[in-house]
């Protein structure tokens, strides 16, 4: 349905050509523009996988001119036909080795990396040449530019059959699904088994190979190699590539988009040189157009970007005008009126209404997927409401933008970070915002201020610092120092305390408390009952896009509270069942990583569920990674069996039943481009696709996965990026699940769920427990720990500083956090 619109341009082109030149339409004009896109569709099929694995490719049209011109020296020197040919191909596949070497595993961008061969390809064909054209006569090698097959030319043969091959290979087999996790998300297609460095590497062997071949078509349509012969063919296979819904972000494309693509640039550029149009002329509208078509591809985001902007244009000023009458005010009000949002195919939100003011903390509480999301986003001004109104100390603003919220003293603290990790601490904070005199940074004011409001947060942080350097916890304060050098009114916290330690949360109620004090008004969004509890004095409860109403905290029991959220009761949260442990199944044997990790030594049995606590950066994490094969040991062994695993190799860990299921989705869990269907059956398809193709079985084991965790909405073909937080975590754990694995590793596998969700993520992983496997879990949350575990393995500096049994106290794994004897644990 994407490329419908380009479909329909390519019919109303070859009509009004046809129209203009009655000639123009004929099965000879047709298989004439076959032929002379072969060439170019050739290039784009393989560019489109380069592109769909987040790369581009430049060169590919001077690898095809020095990939011709070597295969046609060795011809002229001797070398069978068919030799030359595999020379030409080896040729570019060369060149695209030496890119993928470059991108692949030495970093290099793809745009440096490419434009480097292009000149060298480029230089090398006209040395090789002597800038002139090499005669070739051999018809084995001009029957494929030359040749026909029946009344049809060879190249649109071959182009045809490439075509239907890397339809089937990025359809059907398990590359493809690679080429497509590693474009949508590298570092999750990492941590998922899949080979990145090498897909990527590979998807330029190819391009540079297509080139190659190319080479050869080429020299059969005009009898002979020229080293120029490429010039401008990567423009316009990559036009054809992006026109035909290839996005070069990376994660997105088709082949049969990509050859609507070439097809569409062949039919203007040929109605164009039948009537006569000069070649400039022909480079001008063929540009016109097919920016046209890009737009029509690409219609969604065309219309968000409208919509956006005529929402800024209409709603300019409100917002200001609402803060200028309200200086010198104390008292603020906000008020939602019948709020209402949708989308395609989807209510996010349907009359909500209810008000907050100054100096109050109102908790807005739901499952993921009630609509929570959404509303922040309305307040933040990256929606507009399609119903309702937004009042502010009584009067109506439309917060159009994001610079509307923020002039209207609102200030958001998003789920997941809005900032740049290779900004450094100092440039994240005053990014958007940035004070200048005469155009130059006022650096010295921005450290100041920067200061103050760090020594507020009590966070330690170096403000040249980059940003990619730090923990996730840090990230997430600096994340709420920013919001606080906007001196908002009212300040939205959107699961502010998900990557917190306890000691962070500390900090971060306190904050809460100070901003009260000042008359801020806080609207909290939190799935840990323990903290509305403690911080808000009402609840706004939000269930499938719909108000249910509001709770007064101190006469509403929890209990009562999830049951408004989640539509039916839900029994203890944190359920354990006792099991009778097995032998020991993960050994960790004084493992260090060289780094965070000093040294760590524990047990993991069958049928057991280990906790794994600590303070931010003690080292928790990185025991799991050790454990995984995601991160190379120093020292120690890890032992699964009795057998060793080796360092740093993920699929050897995976072979031996040991799964990870990381602390940051959207980083390593999932691929956001990818369908549920897709992501779930990542990992699984390494070890169950026959000769490297997607069995027929993947949909029974899908369907079967997301009823077994409950994934909402249960549809396999809906990209998993846009689900909630809590279900996209589900299709994680499905992941994982989905390979039969013997050992679980954990790292914060509720962060970010809702209450029902995480009632029933405990209550899988108390069946894992039971079926006899070996669990191993890290959690920032005290009362999950104490609730799952049947032990605790306490990490403080890097070490392991003590084991408590069940039944143990916060207070008893605090002591240890910090150092202290349990006697002088704080209360």
């Amino acid at each position: 349905m994407r490329r419908s619109p380009l479909l329909v341009f390519i019919v109303v082109t070859v009509a009004v050509f046809g129209a203009l030149r009655p000639g123009f339409i004929s099965v000879n004009g047709f298989l004439d523009i076959g032929q002379q896109i072969a060439v170019t569709a050739i290039l784009a099929f393989a560019l489109t996988a380069v592109i769909i694995a987040r790369g581009i490719d430049i060169s590919v049209g001077s690898t095809l001119s020095v990939s011709g011109v070597a295969g046609a020296q060795l011809l002229t020197s001797g070398l069978p036909a068919p030799l030359a040919i595999a020379a030409c191909v080896l040729t570019g596949a060369a060149i695209g080795a030496l890119n993928g070497v470059l991108i692949g595993v030495l970093r290099v961008s793809p745009l440096i990396a490419t434009l480097g061969t292009m000149a060298f390809g480029s230089g090398a064909a006209l040395a090789l040449s002597g800038a002139s054209s090499i005669p070739v006569e051999d018809t084995a090698v001009l029957m494929a530019g030359g040749g026909y097959v029946g009344p049809v030319p060879a190249s649109v043969v071959i182009a045809v059959v490439l075509m239907i091959g890397w339809m089937l290979v990025l359809g059907h087999t398990l590359y493809g699904r690679w080429i497509y996790a590693v474009g949508g998300n590298a570092d999750a297609a990492r941590a998922s088994l899949v080979p990145a460095r090498t897909v990527q590497l590979s998807t330029f062997v190819l391009a540079g190979a297509s080139a190659g071949l190319g080479a050869v078509i080429m020299i059969g349509r005009v009898g002979s190699a020229q080293p120029l012969a490429g010039q401008g063919l990567e423009f316009a296979a990559i036009t054809a590539a992006v026109v035909g819904g290839a996005k070069l972000s990376g994660g997105s494309g088709s082949v049969g988009g990509t050859m609507l693509g070439a097809v569409f640039i062949g039919v203007v550029n040929s109605g164009l040189s039948f009537m006569a149009v000069p070649q400039q002329t022909i480079y001008v509208v063929t540009g016109a157009l097919v920016i046209v078509a890009v737009l029509a591809t690409q219609r969604q985001e065309l219309k968000e970007l409208l919509d956006g902007a005529r929402r800024a244009f209409s709603g300019r000023g409100t917002a200001t005008r609402v803060q200028e009458a309200a200086e010198g005010t104390r008292e603020r009000r906000m008020e939602l009126a019948g709020i209402g949002k949708s989308f395609p195919g989807v209510r996010a939100l349907h009359d909500v209404s209810f008000t907050l003011g100054s100096g109050e903390v109102v908790a807005l509480v739901g499952e993921n997927g009630a609509g929570k999301s959404t509303l922040v986003k309305v307040l933040a001004g990256a929606h507009e409401p399609d119903t309702g109104r937004l009042l502010i100390d009584g009067e109506p603003v439309r917060l159009a933008s994001a610079e509307d919220s923020r002039t209207a003293g609102v200030s958001v603290i998003h789920q997941h970070f809005s900032l740049l990790p290779d900004l450094t601490v100092l440039e994240n904070l005053f990014l958007g915002r940035e004070p200048t005199r005469f155009g130059v940074l006022r650096r010295r004011w921005m450290r100041t201020r920067a200061r103050r409001v760090l020594e507020e947060l009590e966070l330690d942080v170096d403000l040249d610092a980059g940003l990619a350097g730090l923990p996730v916890g840090e990230r997430q304060m600096v994340e709420v120092a920013k919001a606080m050098l906007d001196d908002a009114w009212l300040v939205i916290m959107d699961e502010p305390t998900s990557a917190l330690s306890n000691r962070e949360r500390e900090r971060l109620y306190e904050l809460v408390g100070r901003l009260l004090e000042r008359d801020v008004a806080v609207l909290y969004i939190s799935h840990r009952m323990e903290e509305i509890y403690r911080l808000a004095g009402r609840a706004v409860v939000l269930r499938d896009g719909e108000f249910v109403g509001e709770a007064d905290l101190s006469e509403v029991d929890e209990s009562a509270l999830i049951s408004m959220m989640v539509g039916r009761r839900i029994g203890t949260v944190f359920a354990h069942r006792e099991t009778e442990p097995g032998e020991p199944l993960l050994r960790i044997e004084g493992v260090s990583d060289g780094g965070r990790l000093a040294e760590a030594s524990l047990t993991v049995r069958a049928g057991e569920i280990v906790g794994l606590a600590g303070l931010l950066g003690s080292g928790r994490s990185e025991v799991l990674r050790c454990a995984a094969g995601l991160s190379r040991r120093a020292a120690g062994r890890v032992l699964v069996d009795g057998r060793e695993l080796p360092s740093g190799d993920l699929p050897a860990a995976s072979g031996r039943g040991v799964v990870y299921v990381p602390e940051d989705r959207l980083r390593e869990g999932v691929v956001p481009s990818m369908s549920v269907r897709d992501n779930i059956v990542l990992a699984w398809l390494r070890r169950n696709s026959r000769f490297g193709v997607v069995p027929r079985g993947v949909g029974r084991l899908v369907e079967e996965s997301i009823e077994r965790l409950g994934i909402r909405p249960p549809h396999p073909d809906r990209a998993t990026g846009v689900l909630s937080g809590g279900n996209q975590q589900k299709v994680v754990l499905a992941r994982w699940l989905a390979t039969e694995p013997r050992v679980l590793l954990l790292d914060e596998p509720t962060n970010g769920v809702d209450v029902g969700s995480k009632a029933e993520i405990h209550a899988l992983i108390a069946d894992l427990k039971e079926r006899g496997l070996a669990v191993l879990m890290v959690s920032s949350e005290l009362p999950e720990l104490l609730g799952v575990a049947d032990r605790i393995h306490v990490m403080r500096g890097g070490t392991v500083a003590g084991e408590l049994p069940r039944g143990a106290t916060e207070e008893e794994v605090m002591a240890l956090a910090f150092g202290h004897s349990p006697a002088a644990a704080p209360g």
